[in-house]
């Protein structure tokens, strides 16, 4: 018996959207976690000089952010594709005539991926380094 249909394509959906959903969540934490670490990493083989560590970073690390942003908004928008919002919306509109603001998991996401950021901050800050510089403490 083949398994066939709208049932199939329905789980199909979902299974894609729950894939995009954790692959969202994955570039979230990247987008908190590992691109400000990365960066201050690199740059911590790159230079001995802590002024130009400093500001490079400084400068760096956001502009790496605002450049992984886009692949952050292009997740979010295939999740709405692939979950069938965006069809259900343009259903809606034409129906209705009335115009929404779509949303989807992003903002929420990026929430909860930098309470992330700042408890792990906080546990490695005050529990796991060792020698704070004296200008901290």
């Amino acid at each position: 018996m083949s398994v066939s249909g709208p049932n199939h394509l329905a789980w199909r959906q979902r299974l894609a959207a729950a894939f995009v959903v954790i692959v969202l969540g994955l570039a979230c934490l990247v987008f908190w976690l590992g691109i400000p670490i990365g960066g201050l990493w690199a740059l911590s083989k790159a230079t001995d000089s802590f002024v130009t560590h400093f500001v490079v970073g400084l400068l760096g690390v956001p502009m790496a952010m605002a450049l992984f942003s886009p692949v952050l908004f292009w997740l979010n928008f295939l999740y709405l594709r692939v979950s069938g919002v965006l069809a259900r919306l343009e259903q809606d509109e034409l129906e209705s005539g009335w115009h929404r603001r779509l949303r989807g998991p992003l903002e929420p996401m990026l929430l909860a991926s930098f309470v992330v950021a700042l408890v792990a901050l906080f546990v490695w800050f005050f529990f796991l380094a060792e020698n704070p510089p004296p200008q901290v403490i």
